[in-house]
């Protein structure tokens, strides 16, 4: 009776602290983290096999978390860029291959920072959750498929849960990438994934933006027009977010400083003036 008593106050304690009963459990070596940052947690709203949507060939190995449109979506393991853009019913997508026709799949986003064909690597961030295509609310839908038909092909087995996903828990992902930074300069790492990225001004006046996925320049993306007029451009993590900034010197001397909030620089603020002179900045 004793120990039935105990038990019963257990369970009772982990009900008033919020803990799921049956929480997955860890599995430490696994091939797979969480795909979001390190000390984040989401509470599922759907595991694998649900009856609502994660029951046909492309969903039954399905996981979604709710999460808030903009929330950084990392690599789960590293690999390759198999696809990056609109599907059907999935909205914006990004499938990651990780060899033997293996993908990782993340649905459903708001924005990608990634190209087809770069590598990544495992707590690299490839994008922004959302609720693009058929979703009923912001959410990310993660699932193992196969990379040539989409199909759902594995349970995801990581570090944080193993195989184990019960609806209503919220696991604390551990796939962090603090040892790419650790002396915590963040100069041009414009896309916070531990890698240094590059800018540029071409000869029309485009600012391109080159991503340096797995120490490889991707394909550029123009990120703004009439930068022909500025005299010194650079990039920083000037707001302290993780992701670099840029400050532009225009040809009236006037200092420029453009947030990157998502991974898109919002409109300038004039931060100083008189900057013409400046030989280097």
């Amino acid at each position: 009776m004793r120990k039935r008593g105990l038990a019963v106050t257990c369970t009772l304690l982990l009900a008033c602290l919020g803990i799921p009963l049956g929480s997955a459990q860890a599995a430490p070596g696994a091939p797979f983290k969480l795909p979001y940052p390190a000390g984040s947690a989401y509470t599922i709203t759907q595991t694998p096999g649900s009856g609502y949507s994660h029951n046909d060939d492309y969903n039954r190995h399905a996981v979604d978390f709710a999460m808030p449109t903009g929330t950084p979506i990392v690599a789960s393991a590293a690999g390759t860029v198999h696809f990056e853009g609109w599907s059907t019913g999935g909205g914006i997508m990004a499938l990651i291959d990780h060899g033997d026709n293996l993908c990782s799949q993340y649905a459903h986003l708001s924005s990608t920072v990634v190209n087809a064909g770069g590598r990544v690597a495992q707590g690299q961030r490839i994008g922004t959750s959302g609720a693009t295509g058929n979703a009923t609310g912001p959410h990310l839908h993660w699932n193992l498929v196969h990379c040539d038909s989409w199909r759902s092909r594995a349970i995801p087995n990581t570090v944080e849960t193993g195989t184990s996903y019960p609806t209503g828990y919220a696991p604390v992902s551990q796939n962090g990438g603090q040892t790419l930074r650790p002396d915590g300069e963040r100069v041009s790492d414009f896309s916070g994934d531990g890698a240094a990225d590059v800018l540029g001004v071409d000869a029309s006046g485009s600012l391109l933006y080159y991503p340096n996925n797995g120490f490889k320049l991707s394909a550029p993306t123009r990120i703004g027009q009439g930068w022909g007029a500025f005299k010194h451009v650079m990039a920083a993590d000037w707001s302290g977010d993780g992701a670099a900034d840029v400050l532009g010197v225009d040809a009236s001397g006037s200092l420029l400083y453009y947030p990157n909030n998502g991974f898109k620089l919002s409109a300038p603020t004039r931060i100083g003036q008189g900057w013409g002179a400046f030989k280097h900045v």
